[in-house]
């Protein structure tokens, strides 16, 4: 059991990034969102002028693109950095989750914006198909988790949680692609 152990957390600090042996997780304080906070401005500007500096690009989309993941992604490992039980897994993911929605709404309509009144019709389309193999895949992601196919256990709330981030951050990145592309 001990072996199982060692193994699971290791694996959690691979998928999460973060180090937090010898430590015991806690829940989350108003303190601790104030200073995650503070340090997403920081590594924001921290990017911002890595672009700049380097003249990596000049495109005002991909630098708010960037941002914009970057943020999220820093407020989950931060968070993680805290509170790594289970249900802190879990609620970093959905909370991330929540925060790509967002961010797909937002790429969306500058996506739409671009395009000519018969292409959004496509677009749209395309958005929906998106929505019914999400949805397919949650279901499914759902059944997974039965005790019966998974062997149970709390991490299959992990999973779960992680397969839904996983499931519309793509999404996000495939519109961001799809605008960057047109706007080449």
């Amino acid at each position: 059991m001990l072996k199982m152990k060692t193994l699971l957390t290791i694996l959690i600090s691979l998928t999460f990034g973060f180090d937090s042996y010898g430590q015991t997780p806690r829940q989350l304080t108003m303190l601790d969102s104030t200073e995650i906070e503070k340090k997403i401005q920081i590594k924001v500007q921290e990017l911002k002028e890595t672009l700049t500096k380097n003249e990596m690009t000049s495109d005002d989309l991909l630098v708010e693109f960037r941002v914009d993941t970057l943020k999220i992604e820093e407020r989950e490992r931060l968070k993680l950095d805290i509170d790594y039980s289970t249900n802190g897994m879990v609620t970093a993911a959905l909370d991330a989750n929540r925060e790509y929605d967002e961010l797909l709404n937002k790429y969306y309509k500058i996506l739409m914006k671009s395009l000519n009144e018969e292409d959004k019709e496509i677009l749209k389309k395309s958005q929906r198909n998106w929505i019914v193999f999400r949805d397919s895949e949650l279901e499914l992601n759902g059944v997974l988790m039965n005790d019966y196919y998974s062997g149970g256990g709390t991490i299959q709330r992990v999973i779960a949680a992680v397969r839904v981030l996983d499931l519309t951050r793509d999404r996000v990145i495939e519109l961001y692609r799809y605008l960057s592309r047109k706007l080449e």
